[in-house]
């Protein structure tokens, strides 16, 4: 009996749940041949012009045309090559990562919740007069380390 279960792959660190066509290297669209396909666009824009048409509406779309084309292939040139940020997420977690149980964390002000300021825990809606004794405890294991 078959499964129709999608079963994940990764290829070169991207996987198959966060991009489908990882595995046919879509992922990565080299700058290079982009730069190169625009720019042949475009001359062949201009030559274009260089024709047997008698108007001048052809002229001034295929020049606006090829214009438009050149200034985002100018855009897209000098933009900065920045490093895609890799992000934890529920597919690429590192072996033995154990997710923190926020809800928990954040009704007991343990972790990163027991350093909140007055005002932080109202952002939060807390009432820090309700969670008084939960500082208490939280202040005693920091006094004792």
């Amino acid at each position: 009996m078959s499964s129709h279960k999608v079963t994940s792959e990764v290829y070169n660190g991207v996987s198959t749940d966060d991009v489908p066509s990882a595995a046919f290297g879509w992922s990565k669209t080299p700058r290079s041949g982009i730069q190169i396909a625009g720019w042949f666009s475009v001359f062949m824009l201009l030559m274009f012009n260089f024709g047997n048409h008698k108007g001048h509406v052809e002229t001034i779309f295929l020049i606006l045309l090829a214009v438009v084309i050149a200034l985002l292939l100018l855009i897209h040139l000098f933009q900065p090559k920045l490093a895609n940020v890799r992000t934890l997420t529920a597919r690429n977690q590192p072996l033995g990562h154990a997710e923190p149980e926020w809800a928990y964390e954040q009704k007991t002000l343990g972790h990163t919740y027991a350093e909140l300021t007055d005002d932080e825990l109202r952002a939060l809606n807390i009432d820090p007069a309700r969670v008084t004794h939960l500082r208490a405890v939280t202040e005693g294991k920091h006094a004792a380390h």
